[in-house]
Protein backbone atom coordinates (compact mmCIF):
# COMPACT_ATOMS: atom_id res chain seq x y z
CA UNK A 1 0.00 0.00 0.00
CA UNK A 2 1.45 2.93 -1.24
CA UNK A 3 1.30 5.81 1.76
CA UNK A 4 1.33 9.62 1.84
CA UNK A 5 4.88 11.31 1.46
CA UNK A 6 3.80 14.35 3.85
CA UNK A 7 1.51 15.48 6.36
CA UNK A 8 1.20 17.26 9.43
CA UNK A 9 2.46 15.11 12.73
CA UNK A 10 1.19 15.35 16.30
CA UNK A 11 3.60 16.57 18.82
CA UNK A 12 2.20 15.05 21.99
CA UNK A 13 4.51 14.88 24.52
CA UNK A 14 4.58 11.24 26.67
CA UNK A 15 2.89 9.15 23.96
CA UNK A 16 4.47 6.67 21.91
CA UNK A 17 1.40 6.62 19.43
CA UNK A 18 1.19 10.20 17.28
CA UNK A 19 -1.51 11.02 14.66
CA UNK A 20 -0.24 11.97 11.00
CA UNK A 21 -2.80 13.82 8.80
CA UNK A 22 -1.83 13.33 5.15
CA UNK A 23 -1.70 16.69 2.98
CA UNK A 24 -4.71 17.45 1.20
CA UNK A 25 -3.92 16.47 -1.97
CA UNK A 26 -3.75 12.71 -0.97
CA UNK A 27 -6.76 10.78 -2.09
CA UNK A 28 -8.76 9.71 0.92
CA UNK A 29 -8.11 6.63 0.08
CA UNK A 30 -7.70 3.47 2.93
CA UNK A 31 -4.54 3.87 5.17
CA UNK A 32 -3.05 1.17 7.42
CA UNK A 33 -4.39 1.73 10.74
CA UNK A 34 -0.79 1.96 12.57
CA UNK A 35 2.93 1.89 11.31
CA UNK A 36 5.75 1.62 13.09
CA UNK A 37 8.19 4.80 12.94
CA UNK A 38 11.60 6.27 13.57
CA UNK A 39 10.73 9.79 14.85
CA UNK A 40 13.72 12.59 13.73
CA UNK A 41 17.02 11.10 14.54
CA UNK A 42 16.40 8.07 16.73
CA UNK A 43 12.84 8.66 18.64
CA UNK A 44 10.85 5.38 18.00
CA UNK A 45 6.95 5.55 18.15
CA UNK A 46 4.04 4.07 16.27
CA UNK A 47 2.17 6.81 13.95
CA UNK A 48 -1.84 6.67 13.07
CA UNK A 49 -3.06 7.80 9.72
CA UNK A 50 -6.03 10.12 10.12
CA UNK A 51 -6.59 10.64 6.64
CA UNK A 52 -9.73 12.69 7.50
CA UNK A 53 -8.50 14.70 10.40
CA UNK A 54 -7.73 18.71 10.60
CA UNK A 55 -4.44 19.57 11.43
CA UNK A 56 -4.15 21.70 14.63
CA UNK A 57 -1.24 24.42 14.12
CA UNK A 58 -0.83 24.25 17.82
CA UNK A 59 -0.53 20.76 18.05
CA UNK A 60 0.77 19.27 14.55
CA UNK A 61 4.22 19.83 13.01
CA UNK A 62 4.87 19.51 8.77
CA UNK A 63 6.65 15.89 8.32
CA UNK A 64 7.57 13.74 5.74
CA UNK A 65 7.71 10.02 5.21
CA UNK A 66 10.12 7.83 4.10
CA UNK A 67 9.97 4.46 3.67
CA UNK A 68 12.83 2.09 5.41
CA UNK A 69 12.01 -1.35 5.20
CA UNK A 70 8.50 -3.95 5.69
CA UNK A 71 6.12 -1.60 7.42
CA UNK A 72 9.20 0.71 9.10
CA UNK A 73 8.97 4.33 8.33
CA UNK A 74 10.80 7.79 9.31
CA UNK A 75 9.61 11.03 9.90
CA UNK A 76 11.33 14.02 9.72
CA UNK A 77 13.10 15.60 9.02
CA UNK A 78 13.26 17.68 11.96
CA UNK A 79 15.82 20.68 12.32
CA UNK A 80 17.79 22.03 14.96
CA UNK A 81 18.54 25.86 15.34
CA UNK A 82 21.39 25.57 17.76
CA UNK A 83 21.90 28.68 20.29
CA UNK A 84 23.14 29.42 24.11
CA UNK A 85 20.82 29.06 27.07
CA UNK A 86 22.21 32.86 28.71
CA UNK A 87 19.03 33.99 28.17
CA UNK A 88 15.46 33.49 29.10
CA UNK A 89 14.17 31.17 26.84
CA UNK A 90 16.94 31.95 25.15
CA UNK A 91 19.63 33.32 23.18
CA UNK A 92 20.26 34.49 19.73
CA UNK A 93 18.27 36.68 17.14
CA UNK A 94 14.73 35.35 17.84
CA UNK A 95 13.56 37.01 14.78
CA UNK A 96 16.23 35.46 12.35
CA UNK A 97 14.83 31.73 14.14
CA UNK A 98 11.01 32.58 13.61
CA UNK A 99 11.76 33.50 9.52
CA UNK A 100 13.79 30.40 9.52
CA UNK A 101 10.80 28.29 11.26
CA UNK A 102 8.24 30.10 9.20
CA UNK A 103 10.24 28.78 5.98
CA UNK A 104 10.70 25.26 6.97
CA UNK A 105 6.79 25.31 7.88
CA UNK A 106 5.90 26.40 4.43
CA UNK A 107 8.30 23.37 2.95
CA UNK A 108 6.65 21.02 5.22
CA UNK A 109 10.19 20.91 7.44
CA UNK A 110 9.80 21.06 11.12
CA UNK A 111 12.43 23.81 12.43
CA UNK A 112 12.83 23.94 16.17
CA UNK A 113 15.12 26.26 18.97
CA UNK A 114 17.61 23.71 20.89
CA UNK A 115 19.92 25.15 23.46
CA UNK A 116 22.41 22.74 25.46
CA UNK A 117 20.13 22.34 28.50
CA UNK A 118 17.42 20.52 26.31
CA UNK A 119 19.99 17.84 25.01
CA UNK A 120 20.37 15.01 27.75
CA UNK A 121 21.03 11.11 27.26
CA UNK A 122 17.30 10.63 25.97
CA UNK A 123 15.70 9.49 22.10
CA UNK A 124 13.56 13.29 22.68
CA UNK A 125 15.20 16.76 23.62
CA UNK A 126 13.68 19.74 25.16
CA UNK A 127 13.62 22.46 22.45
CA UNK A 128 10.97 25.64 21.73
CA UNK A 129 8.43 25.91 18.92
CA UNK A 130 7.18 29.07 17.73
CA UNK A 131 3.80 29.89 18.33
CA UNK A 132 2.31 30.18 14.41
CA UNK A 133 -0.04 32.57 15.00
CA UNK A 134 1.95 35.49 16.38
CA UNK A 135 3.52 38.40 14.69
CA UNK A 136 6.35 38.86 17.14
CA UNK A 137 8.36 35.65 17.93
CA UNK A 138 5.95 33.82 21.08
CA UNK A 139 7.73 30.38 21.90
CA UNK A 140 6.22 27.28 23.53
CA UNK A 141 8.46 24.82 25.23
CA UNK A 142 8.03 20.98 24.28
CA UNK A 143 9.31 17.35 24.46
CA UNK A 144 10.59 17.08 20.66
CA UNK A 145 12.47 14.20 18.31
CA UNK A 146 16.36 14.47 18.52
CA UNK A 147 16.83 16.06 15.43
CA UNK A 148 18.69 15.15 12.10
CA UNK A 149 20.15 18.63 11.52
CA UNK A 150 21.50 21.00 13.88
CA UNK A 151 22.36 24.45 12.64
CA UNK A 152 24.93 26.12 15.08
CA UNK A 153 23.72 29.99 15.46
CA UNK A 154 25.56 29.54 19.01
CA UNK A 155 25.10 34.00 18.94
CA UNK A 156 29.09 34.55 19.85
CA UNK A 157 32.51 33.08 20.65
CA UNK A 158 32.79 33.63 23.75
CA UNK A 159 29.99 31.40 24.64
CA UNK A 160 30.82 29.07 22.24
CA UNK A 161 34.21 28.35 23.63
CA UNK A 162 32.42 27.70 27.00
CA UNK A 163 32.93 24.13 28.42
CA UNK A 164 29.13 23.03 28.07
CA UNK A 165 28.90 24.25 24.45
CA UNK A 166 31.94 22.88 23.29
CA UNK A 167 30.71 19.30 24.97
CA UNK A 168 27.71 19.72 23.29
CA UNK A 169 29.05 20.63 19.78
CA UNK A 170 31.33 17.14 20.13
CA UNK A 171 28.56 15.06 20.98
CA UNK A 172 26.19 15.39 18.27
CA UNK A 173 29.34 15.64 15.87
CA UNK A 174 29.74 12.65 17.15
CA UNK A 175 26.29 10.58 16.58
CA UNK A 176 26.31 9.24 13.14
CA UNK A 177 23.31 9.96 11.15
CA UNK A 178 23.30 13.53 12.98
CA UNK A 179 24.32 16.22 10.57
CA UNK A 180 25.78 19.60 12.72
CA UNK A 181 27.09 22.28 10.19
CA UNK A 182 29.38 25.18 10.76
CA UNK A 183 30.43 24.17 14.47
CA UNK A 184 32.23 27.03 14.76
CA UNK A 185 33.70 31.03 14.29
CA UNK A 186 36.39 31.65 11.73
CA UNK A 187 39.03 33.76 13.07
CA UNK A 188 41.32 35.92 10.41
CA UNK A 189 44.71 34.39 11.39
CA UNK A 190 43.70 30.55 10.74
CA UNK A 191 41.73 31.31 8.06
CA UNK A 192 44.37 33.70 6.30
CA UNK A 193 46.83 30.24 6.16
CA UNK A 194 44.58 28.19 4.80
CA UNK A 195 43.69 30.48 1.96
CA UNK A 196 47.84 30.98 1.68
CA UNK A 197 47.63 27.36 1.36
CA UNK A 198 45.97 27.70 -2.49
CA UNK A 199 47.72 28.02 -5.45
CA UNK A 200 44.99 30.12 -7.25
CA UNK A 201 43.57 31.84 -4.21
CA UNK A 202 46.57 33.22 -2.09
CA UNK A 203 47.63 36.25 -5.02
CA UNK A 204 43.89 37.30 -3.95
CA UNK A 205 44.59 38.04 -0.03
CA UNK A 206 46.50 41.25 1.00
CA UNK A 207 49.86 40.68 2.64
CA UNK A 208 48.66 39.86 6.20
CA UNK A 209 50.98 39.15 9.80
CA UNK A 210 50.04 38.01 13.00
CA UNK A 211 51.29 40.68 14.93
CA UNK A 212 53.96 39.78 17.90
CA UNK A 213 57.10 42.43 17.48
CA UNK A 214 57.48 45.68 16.21
CA UNK A 215 60.00 44.71 13.37
CA UNK A 216 57.16 42.93 12.06
CA UNK A 217 55.61 46.55 11.95
CA UNK A 218 58.89 48.64 10.70
CA UNK A 219 58.65 45.74 7.87
CA UNK A 220 54.95 46.36 6.76
CA UNK A 221 54.95 49.61 7.27
CA UNK A 222 58.36 50.06 4.48
CA UNK A 223 56.58 48.31 2.04
CA UNK A 224 52.74 49.68 1.99
CA UNK A 225 51.77 53.26 3.05
CA UNK A 226 48.16 52.03 4.50
CA UNK A 227 47.86 49.72 7.59
CA UNK A 228 45.07 47.73 9.15
CA UNK A 229 45.13 46.18 12.78
CA UNK A 230 42.55 43.96 13.10
CA UNK A 231 41.37 41.52 16.03
CA UNK A 232 41.83 37.93 15.26
CA UNK A 233 38.55 36.99 16.74
CA UNK A 234 36.99 40.62 15.92
CA UNK A 235 33.49 41.28 14.24
CA UNK A 236 32.20 44.51 12.78
CA UNK A 237 34.96 46.55 12.56
CA UNK A 238 35.48 47.13 16.54
CA UNK A 239 38.69 47.77 17.71
CA UNK A 240 40.03 47.88 14.29
CA UNK A 241 43.06 50.48 13.90
CA UNK A 242 44.02 52.19 10.28
CA UNK A 243 48.01 53.62 10.25
CA UNK A 244 48.65 55.88 7.57
CA UNK A 245 52.44 57.16 6.18
CA UNK A 246 51.86 61.21 5.83
CA UNK A 247 54.94 63.01 4.89
CA UNK A 248 56.34 63.83 8.28
CA UNK A 249 54.43 61.86 10.19
CA UNK A 250 51.88 59.09 11.06
CA UNK A 251 48.25 59.05 11.40
CA UNK A 252 46.74 55.79 13.51
CA UNK A 253 42.49 55.89 13.75
CA UNK A 254 40.89 54.01 16.26
CA UNK A 255 36.90 52.77 16.32
CA UNK A 256 34.98 51.17 18.84
CA UNK A 257 31.22 51.38 19.20
CA UNK A 258 31.19 54.33 20.93
CA UNK A 259 33.98 56.60 19.40
CA UNK A 260 36.62 57.03 16.46
CA UNK A 261 39.69 58.38 17.63
CA UNK A 262 43.02 59.79 15.23
CA UNK A 263 46.28 59.96 17.07
CA UNK A 264 49.27 62.24 15.16
CA UNK A 265 51.91 60.12 15.91
CA UNK A 266 56.06 60.51 15.23
CA UNK A 267 57.61 57.98 14.67
CA UNK A 268 56.80 53.44 14.86
CA UNK A 269 58.15 53.57 17.84
CA UNK A 270 55.55 55.96 19.52
CA UNK A 271 52.94 53.38 16.86
CA UNK A 272 53.73 50.53 18.64
CA UNK A 273 53.33 51.85 22.02
CA UNK A 274 50.51 53.29 21.43
CA UNK A 275 49.11 50.20 19.73
CA UNK A 276 49.77 48.27 22.66
CA UNK A 277 48.35 50.60 25.25
CA UNK A 278 45.12 50.45 22.91
CA UNK A 279 44.86 46.75 22.20
CA UNK A 280 44.86 45.63 25.51
CA UNK A 281 44.54 41.78 25.75
CA UNK A 282 43.06 41.77 22.05
CA UNK A 283 45.77 39.54 19.68
CA UNK A 284 46.07 41.71 16.53
CA UNK A 285 46.37 40.79 12.76
CA UNK A 286 48.58 43.37 10.60
CA UNK A 287 47.38 43.90 7.12
CA UNK A 288 48.08 45.65 4.10
CA UNK A 289 45.66 48.38 3.09
CA UNK A 290 43.80 48.25 -0.06
CA UNK A 291 42.77 50.74 -2.24
CA UNK A 292 39.38 50.52 -3.02
CA UNK A 293 37.49 51.89 -5.25
CA UNK A 294 35.00 54.77 -4.20
CA UNK A 295 31.21 55.59 -5.11
CA UNK A 296 30.04 58.69 -4.24
CA UNK A 297 33.77 60.02 -2.90
CA UNK A 298 33.42 56.79 -0.40
CA UNK A 299 35.66 53.84 -0.16
CA UNK A 300 33.30 50.53 -0.89
CA UNK A 301 33.54 47.13 -0.50
CA UNK A 302 31.62 43.82 -1.65
CA UNK A 303 29.57 41.07 0.57
CA UNK A 304 28.77 38.11 -0.57
CA UNK A 305 26.42 34.84 0.90
CA UNK A 306 27.44 31.70 -0.22
CA UNK A 307 25.46 28.74 0.70
CA UNK A 308 24.56 24.46 -0.14
CA UNK A 309 21.95 23.99 -2.14
CA UNK A 310 19.19 20.89 -2.14
CA UNK A 311 22.51 19.00 -3.85
CA UNK A 312 25.04 20.04 -1.83
CA UNK A 313 27.04 22.11 -3.39
CA UNK A 314 27.93 25.41 -3.52
CA UNK A 315 25.99 28.44 -4.68
CA UNK A 316 25.66 32.03 -4.39
CA UNK A 317 22.53 33.29 -2.69
CA UNK A 318 23.25 37.31 -2.73
CA UNK A 319 25.58 39.97 -2.64
CA UNK A 320 25.32 43.78 -1.85
CA UNK A 321 27.71 46.60 -1.21
CA UNK A 322 28.54 48.38 1.97
CA UNK A 323 29.86 52.08 1.48
CA UNK A 324 32.11 53.33 4.08
CA UNK A 325 30.42 56.42 6.55
CA UNK A 326 32.18 59.84 6.93
CA UNK A 327 35.43 59.92 9.56
CA UNK A 328 35.13 55.69 9.41
CA UNK A 329 37.86 53.28 8.68
CA UNK A 330 35.60 50.29 7.01
CA UNK A 331 32.54 49.84 5.69
CA UNK A 332 31.07 48.40 8.89
CA UNK A 333 27.27 49.27 9.20
CA UNK A 334 27.43 49.42 13.00
CA UNK A 335 30.50 51.88 12.08
CA UNK A 336 28.53 54.48 9.63
CA UNK A 337 28.63 52.12 6.81
CA UNK A 338 25.58 51.92 4.60
CA UNK A 339 24.02 49.02 2.37
CA UNK A 340 23.97 49.80 -1.36
CA UNK A 341 22.22 47.61 -4.15
CA UNK A 342 25.02 45.99 -5.85
CA UNK A 343 24.18 46.50 -9.73
CA UNK A 344 23.56 50.60 -8.54
CA UNK A 345 27.45 50.62 -7.70
CA UNK A 346 29.23 48.56 -9.76
CA UNK A 347 27.37 50.10 -12.98
CA UNK A 348 28.21 53.70 -11.67
CA UNK A 349 31.67 52.71 -11.09
CA UNK A 350 32.76 49.97 -14.04
CA UNK A 351 30.05 50.40 -16.11
CA UNK A 352 29.77 48.11 -18.95
CA UNK A 353 32.02 45.80 -17.06
CA UNK A 354 29.18 45.11 -14.44
CA UNK A 355 28.38 41.63 -15.84
CA UNK A 356 31.88 39.98 -15.64
CA UNK A 357 32.99 41.59 -12.73
CA UNK A 358 29.34 39.90 -10.71
CA UNK A 359 30.89 36.76 -12.65
CA UNK A 360 33.57 36.68 -11.65
CA UNK A 361 32.56 37.60 -7.77
CA UNK A 362 30.35 34.88 -7.58
CA UNK A 363 33.62 32.33 -9.45
CA UNK A 364 36.11 33.31 -6.51
CA UNK A 365 33.35 33.07 -3.51
CA UNK A 366 32.50 29.71 -4.58
CA UNK A 367 36.05 28.86 -5.20
CA UNK A 368 36.95 29.80 -1.99
CA UNK A 369 33.92 28.97 0.26
CA UNK A 370 34.87 25.14 -0.91
CA UNK A 371 38.66 25.68 -0.50
CA UNK A 372 37.59 26.75 3.06
CA UNK A 373 35.13 23.87 4.15
CA UNK A 374 38.05 21.78 3.01
CA UNK A 375 40.86 23.09 4.54
CA UNK A 376 38.31 23.83 8.14
CA UNK A 377 37.96 20.00 7.96
CA UNK A 378 34.53 20.32 9.06
CA UNK A 379 31.20 20.37 7.72
CA UNK A 380 29.77 24.15 6.83
CA UNK A 381 26.60 24.85 5.08
CA UNK A 382 26.53 28.54 4.57
CA UNK A 383 29.02 31.77 4.88
CA UNK A 384 29.44 35.28 3.97
CA UNK A 385 32.61 36.92 2.90
CA UNK A 386 34.35 40.03 2.45
CA UNK A 387 35.66 41.29 -1.04
CA UNK A 388 37.56 44.19 -1.69
CA UNK A 389 37.64 45.76 -5.55
CA UNK A 390 40.16 48.23 -6.89
CA UNK A 391 39.23 51.05 -9.41
CA UNK A 392 41.00 48.93 -12.18
CA UNK A 393 38.64 46.00 -11.11
CA UNK A 394 41.55 43.83 -9.20
CA UNK A 395 39.37 41.54 -6.59
CA UNK A 396 40.75 40.73 -3.54
CA UNK A 397 39.76 38.64 -0.29
CA UNK A 398 38.97 39.97 3.15
CA UNK A 399 37.89 37.86 5.23
CA UNK A 400 35.12 35.16 5.62
CA UNK A 401 32.13 34.65 8.22
CA UNK A 402 30.90 31.37 9.21
CA UNK A 403 27.79 33.00 11.08
CA UNK A 404 26.44 35.09 8.37
CA UNK A 405 24.39 38.43 9.10
CA UNK A 406 21.18 38.21 7.60
CA UNK A 407 20.79 40.38 4.22
CA UNK A 408 18.00 42.95 4.17
CA UNK A 409 17.27 42.57 0.31
CA UNK A 410 13.78 40.97 0.58
CA UNK A 411 14.88 38.42 -2.61
CA UNK A 412 17.85 37.40 -1.42
CA UNK A 413 16.33 36.59 2.05
CA UNK A 414 13.90 34.47 0.60
CA UNK A 415 16.55 32.66 -1.31
CA UNK A 416 18.73 32.48 1.67
CA UNK A 417 16.42 30.94 4.09
CA UNK A 418 15.02 28.16 1.20
CA UNK A 419 18.79 27.44 0.88
CA UNK A 420 18.74 26.50 4.71
CA UNK A 421 16.12 24.10 4.48
CA UNK A 422 17.03 22.64 1.02
CA UNK A 423 20.47 22.07 2.39
CA UNK A 424 18.79 20.42 5.54
CA UNK A 425 17.09 18.27 3.68
CA UNK A 426 19.88 17.08 1.85
CA UNK A 427 21.83 16.27 4.56
CA UNK A 428 18.93 14.29 6.24
CA UNK A 429 18.41 12.30 3.38
CA UNK A 430 14.88 13.50 2.91
CA UNK A 431 14.58 14.33 -0.66
CA UNK A 432 13.42 18.09 -1.67
CA UNK A 433 10.08 17.77 -3.75
CA UNK A 434 7.17 19.37 -3.79
CA UNK A 435 5.61 16.81 -1.41
CA UNK A 436 6.94 18.36 1.17
CA UNK A 437 4.81 21.51 0.73
CA UNK A 438 2.51 21.92 3.56
CA UNK A 439 -0.90 22.84 2.20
Amino acid sequence: MKLPKAGWLSIVPNKNTLEFVPLRRYPKKQFPGMVSAIIGHHTKAKIRFNPHGRPSQSHHTPARLRHLSRNHYQAGPFVAILTSDNKKPFGGNHQNFADLIRTGREMGVTVFVLTPQGIGNHSTVHGYLLNPHSLKPQWKAARLPFPNVVYNRIPNRMIEKTPEVRQTIRQLQQMPGVYLFNPGFFDKWTLYQQLTASPELHRLLPETVRLHHMEQLERMAAKHPVLYFKPIEGKAGIKMMRLVKKKRHYELSYQTTREKKKYRVGTLKEVWDLYNRLKQKTSYILQQGIPLATFQGHPFDIRILLQKNGSGRWGLSGMGVRVAGERAISTHVPMGGRIEKIDTVLQSVFGSETDRIKERIKRVGIRTARWIENQQNALLGEMSMDLGIEEDGTLWIFEANSKPMKFDEPNIRRRSLRRLIEYSLYLSGFSHTSEGTAT
